[in-house]
């Protein structure tokens, strides 16, 4: 059976971390849109979104990720994607020519 997607917000002071888990695909656009909304109501200092415990994502997950990236710093704040990454998430990142729009931490040896 394939791990449904899970989002876990924990908030500490000056930063917001979104643990997303499991499998990240269309199916997820709602769940995902409604995090974001929620995000973006009062931007925290910083966002992480850990996407270590991601195994899989596809565009809807890209998507995500730009528009938290949009959000934070029309809001003059920062986002951090944390990994590592899952190796279709790297994938998809460098694919698309979106690996360096990203601050990556945690991602190993891979640049």
């Amino acid at each position: 059976m394939v791990p449904s997607l899970q989002l876990d917000t924990r908030v500490a002071l000056g930063c917001t971390t979104l643990v997303i888990s499991g499998e990240c695909d269309q199916d997820d656009v709602e769940v995902l849109e409604r995090a974001l909304a929620t995000l973006v109501e009062d931007p925290p200092p910083a966002l992480v979104v850990d996407v270590s415990r991601l195994l899989f994502g596809d565009s809807a997950l890209l998507h995500f990720l730009l528009s938290a990236q949009r959000a934070q710093t029309a809001a003059g704040r920062r986002l951090e994607v944390r990994g590592p990454l899952a190796p279709s998430v790297e994938r998809l990142l460098r694919e698309t020519g979106t690996y360096a729009a990203f601050t990556i931490t945690g991602a190993g040896d891979a640049a």
